[in-house]
């Protein structure tokens, strides 16, 4: 957080932000899981999305604090079914959140869906997440798998999702704050050596935004350009990658706590590099422009300068809408047009700036 810590008002308000969402997804939880309770943590994001990991980051931190036994785990390429009933025969599955309830992403829905119909007997828990289905036939086809389940239980992050899915499915829906607020020890935000940063989607949720015009102000990327992690980058991700394949055949040979508490470290690790990645990429500028979720939280936890767009999906608005004022976060500019977006980052990177973050 910033340097000049609780002295300066705008930390202070990030933080009592902070613990006021942090608290709030606590007491959902604690209200489903009671501690000590044996679960499964399906869908780790093994990809280049920092707003996942700290996602994942954050959900782990969570269960840590109400002590859950995590007995599996899994990502999409790893999971089976025979694994998850031989580590966990009765308990509760907890299904990884973020934004892709719905058919943005098919794989990770099918997974969902396949795991909902495949342990009718165990609870289930879709930890927060935004809904959106473009197509009617995979809302069917998602309604008939979910209230088939007698004991699941849907997580949303805004109200439009919470509605969304009271509307569609039987299933207890609970509002809860993004998880990744829980995130205890953030990265360095580092020292800027951009002066603005555009960091837009170039997936199917990117709004028609304008690019930035190429006049050497504005440095263009996206998560998934693998920028922010310095130059040994590479053979750590291929580190942990290697540490994951290898610890993910030691669950399924051998499914025992050791195993498992192997797993989830590896997993951690993983989530750490590209969380640590993205706090620097986003620290790498003297302003930021995004219409990334996540960009935006990790902005205001970290207290940097930074305007927002919305997502084809109004996302990032329906988060705003939904906490900005019952979490009492600092004032956010939400720009409505690209142009006037990089006038008022470029008015943020002309102002002071604090000499150092942490």
């Amino acid at each position: 957080m910033s340097a000049r810590g609780d002295a300066d008002p705008a930390a202070a308000a990030r933080t009592l932000a902070r613990t006021l969402a942090r608290a709030e997804a606590t007491a959902v939880l604690r209200e489903l899981i009671a501690p000590g309770t044996r679960c499964a943590l399906v869908d780790f994001p093994r990809h280049a999305n920092v707003g996942d990991s700290a996602i994942w980051l954050g959900e782990r931190a969570l269960l840590r604090d109400l002590g859950v036994d995590l007995a599996y785990l899994c990502d999409r390429h790893t999971f089976a079914e025979d694994d998850l009933a031989r580590c966990l025969p009765s308990g509760t599955i907890l299904l990884h959140g973020g934004g892709n309830l719905g058919d943005l992403w098919p794989h990770h829905q099918q997974l969902r869906e396949r795991v909902i119909r495949a342990f009718p007997r165990h609870r289930i828990i879709q930890l927060p997440q935004s809904v959106h289905f473009d197509d009617r036939r995979n809302l069917a086809r998602a309604r008939e798998v979910f209230d088939a389940h007698p004991d699941l239980t849907l997580l949303l992050r805004d109200t439009r999702s919470l509605h969304r899915a009271r509307d569609a499915f039987a299933a207890r829906s609970l509002l809860a704050p993004d998880s990744a607020f829980a995130l205890q020890d953030l990265p360095a935000a580092g020292t800027p050596h951009h002066h603005l940063l555009w960091l837009g989607r170039t997936d199917h949720e990117a709004a028609p935004h304008a690019e930035p015009p190429p006049d050497g102000t504005v440095h263009r990327t996206d998560w998934n350009a693998g920028e922010g992690g310095g130059p040994d980058w590479p053979a750590r991700l291929r580190g942990a990658r290697l540490a994951i394949r290898t610890a993910a055949d030691a669950l399924r040979r051998t499914p025992t706590a050791r195993s498992a508490d192997a797993l989830a470290d590896v997993f951690d690790a993983h989530a750490r590099l590209h969380l640590r990645r993205g706090c620097r990429l986003l620290g790498g500028a003297r302003a930021v422009v995004t219409d990334r979720l996540h960009a935006h939280l990790l902005c205001l936890l970290l207290g940097l300068e930074h305007t927002v767009l919305d997502d084809r999906n109004g996302k990032i608005s329906s988060y705003r809408d939904t906490w900005r004022h019952r979490h009492a976060w600092p004032q956010t500019h939400m720009a409505p047009t690209p142009h006037q977006a990089l006038l008022h980052a470029a008015a943020q990177a002309a102002g002071p700036r604090e000499a150092t973050r942490s």
